[in-house]
């Protein structure tokens, strides 16, 4: 099987920072402990969209990597949280702006907060599959602007988690930056314990004067919270064996960052110190999908991540449906 090595990653975020403060004037209560760790967040203004925050965030991915992006790219993934149009990924509408030329261009809605391994795990399979060579990997979270902050929602204790960005990847077909393993699970019986609410009672799609959200009710949340500690540790683990290392060869563990309670049992899980943990959590709040690229770009830019590194990237997504894991090595 040919490998895929990780050839560098870039990201971008909206420039409206919204602060702890907004939130507590809408709902004057303190947050349950599922919700705090953040400070900042940034969000998605009504002039903004899924396809121009790609466009900026691939762009800035060229530049990096002085790549000719007509020519470059092969093969075009992405996953939107709320996509522009109904229906309707942005993967053509990229195409369109960038002026790409890829072979094959996918939109995927699968995996969520780990879409970013799922979407790595389909990126390995087209490059050992067809003659091309390189893949681009987009996670859009846009559900912060668009939905967390409408006015009904506001005052709704996880509505101060998500924050809005994009984080772009970039993957070849040889050994530089070897992807060691990936690891994918589907866990349908959690599939339907995330619901969206209305306040009138009507389905999301129908017509009406409330907003839509996420059903986060205090039932529901000790059981996330008891999936997310079981499954991502497990996950860590067998992408790990399948990448025939032990956990003490990790130097860098990168996950999705729903909040500080996760943050801080998966890394112990391993056994990591806190610094060697690159999340943004406070300043950006829960990315969602984005949050591994994101979180990549940042400790590859900052030299985080150095050379001959170890690197596991891992998660959970939704209620627990998904989970992830990935060992990579970086060697610049």
């Amino acid at each position: 099987m040919q490998t895929m090595s990780l050839v560098g990653a870039a990201s971008f975020l909206p420039e409206t920072i919204v602060d702890n403060d907004h939130f507590m004037k809408a709902s004057g209560v303190k947050r349950h402990p599922m919700f705090r760790g953040t400070k900042l967040r940034r969000h998605m203004q009504p002039t903004e969209s899924a396809t121009t925050m790609a466009v900026a965030a691939i762009s800035s991915l060229g530049e990096k990597l002085n790549l000719d992006l007509a020519k470059d790219v092969d093969v075009l993934i992405t996953n939107v949280t709320i996509p522009d149009l109904p229906f309707v990924g942005c993967g053509a509408a990229i195409v369109g702006e960038l002026g790409l030329n890829p072979k094959t261009v996918y939109d995927l809605q699968n995996g969520g907060c780990v879409s970013f391994i799922f979407m790595m795990e389909l990126a390995q399979m087209i490059l050992n599959s067809t003659d091309a060579r390189s893949v681009v990997i987009c996670n859009l979270q846009t559900a912060a602007g668009r939905v967390f902050s409408l006015e009904d929602n506001l005052k709704l204790p996880q509505s101060s988690v998500p924050g809005d960005g994009c984080g772009v990847a970039y993957f070849v077909k040889d050994d530089s930056n070897p992807i060691q393993s990936i690891v994918t699970r589907t866990h349908g019986e959690y599939a339907n314990d995330m619901q969206v609410i209305t306040g009138d009672g009507r389905s999301w799609w129908q017509p009406g004067s409330t907003a839509f959200n996420i059903d986060f009710c205090e039932e529901k949340l000790g059981s996330i919270v008891s999936r997310g500690n079981k499954l991502v540790p497990e996950v860590m683990y067998e992408a790990i064996q399948k990448a025939d290392i032990k956990p003490e060869d990790i130097d860098t563990l990168i996950t999705n960052q729903p909040n500080r309670i996760f943050l801080r049992n998966w890394r112990e899980a391993i056994q990591l110190d806190a610094d060697k943990h690159i999340n943004t959590l406070e300043d950006h709040g829960n990315m969602f999908g984005s949050a591994i690229p994101i979180s990549l770009a940042l400790g590859l830019d900052t030299g985080k991540i150095p050379k001959g590194s170890k690197v596991l990237l891992s998660g959970f997504s939704h209620a627990g449906d998904y989970s992830a894991a990935s060992v990579l090595t970086w060697n610049g």
